[in-house]
């Protein structure tokens, strides 16, 4: 089993297959859409404000405001901080072979009393329990820390979702995710990646081998 990210999760429970195909045996790529294109130079400019002071482009001067704000919080700034830890829950380095799961977060600032976490997000607001999983994270990069405070900055809505998680809450924030991490395990010693039809198959999905694709 190749080592999993929540987006990894969220990819193989949409559909097995199309997961096998572009993140498995990667015999089809998936498309770089505008949105997500949108979403990459987003990232990039609010790293290059919070780390440099660099003014956001003309496009993105309603961002500005947020930007400044972040930049005004008290703390160690580290920008698209990477996470790695290993099946016993240490970190460890990005790249190792031990590493089991991964996450970047948008940004992690280190205040005395509390770690605070950033994701930025360009697209609908919805429910999600990346920011549980990145606590996690934060707890083992973090072992002096006992608080995180997690927010997701929806930029379409100019709203904010944030979660404080405590060291104590760890074993009960892993059980959802290890359920979870499980099915993809046996997905891989199985090699089983069933199709999972649904209205993405119709015009969104890659696989064009797949008999569901371009159904509703």
């Amino acid at each position: 089993m190749k080592s999993w990210t929540y987006s990894h999760l969220e990819a193989f429970e949409t559909c097995p297959k199309r997961y096998f195909h572009t993140r498995v045996a990667y015999d089809v790529k998936e498309p770089e859409s505008e949105y997500i294109k949108w979403g990459n130079t987003v990232h990039k400019a609010f790293q290059d404000h919070v780390s440099l002071g660099t003014p956001f482009p003309e496009t993105m001067t309603a961002f500005t405001s947020i930007g400044n704000q972040l930049r005004a919080i008290n703390g160690v700034k580290h920008c698209e901080y990477k996470m790695a830890i290993n099946r016993a829950f240490k970190p460890v380095d990005w790249y190792s072979k031990e590493a089991w799961s991964r996450g970047i977060a948008d940004l992690v600032i280190e205040t005395p009393k509390k770690l605070i976490l950033v994701d930025y997000k360009t697209g609908k607001r919805k429910v999600s329990e990346q920011l549980g999983l990145y606590a996690l994270y934060a707890f083992a990069h973090y072992p002096a820390v006992n608080e995180v405070q997690s927010g997701f900055i929806w930029l379409k809505e100019k709203k904010i979702d944030k979660e404080t998680y405590r060291r104590e809450d760890v074993p009960e924030l892993w059980k959802p995710f290890l359920t979870r991490a499980s099915r993809l395990e046996t997905a891989f010693k199985e090699d089983n990646w069933p199709a999972q039809p649904s209205g993405l198959c119709k015009g969104w999905c890659p696989v064009k081998s797949c008999p569901h694709c371009g159904v509703k």
